[in-house]
């Protein structure tokens, strides 16, 4: 049995961040932060660490979306920070890709704020397909 976050378990839409698909090569997980109806951080660090804690040593890659990314989402940029914190400290060794998709208007400015986060490595993984 895999990881149920408890938050989710009662209220399905709180956190966004899910398996995707799995292949014997890499995990997929697949972000939406707009489509999140909990910002609550603690609850979403919980939500990630769950997640990503059941990979274990597998490779990753991590889809985010940022289909209708609003002022809203651009505002909440200490939880964006927080969680590339986690994975920058815990799992990015096994980070294959970061594809951001649906970008928009806010994605630069954002970007450029969460980079000096970044270790060098997880920098070079960003794409942008959109652009």
């Amino acid at each position: 049995m895999g990881f149920i976050c408890k938050i989710c378990e009662n209220c399905p839409n709180s956190h966004s961040l899910v398996k995707y698909e799995e292949t014997p090569e890499h995990i997929v997980y697949y972000t939406c932060p707009s489509s999140a109806t909990n910002n609550e951080i603690n609850g979403i660090l919980t939500h990630y660490d769950g997640f990503l804690g059941e990979m274990k040593d597998k490779n990753w890659i991590w889809i985010l979306d940022l289909k209708d990314f609003s002022m809203k989402n651009f505002l909440e940029i200490g939880n964006t920070i927080s969680i590339v914190k986690l994975i920058n400290e815990k799992y990015s060794v096994n980070l294959q890709k970061i594809i951001v998709i649906n970008t928009n208007s806010y994605t630069s400015t954002i970007y450029n704020i969460i980079k000096p986060v970044l270790n060098e490595r997880m920098r070079s993984l960003v794409f942008f397909p959109d652009s």
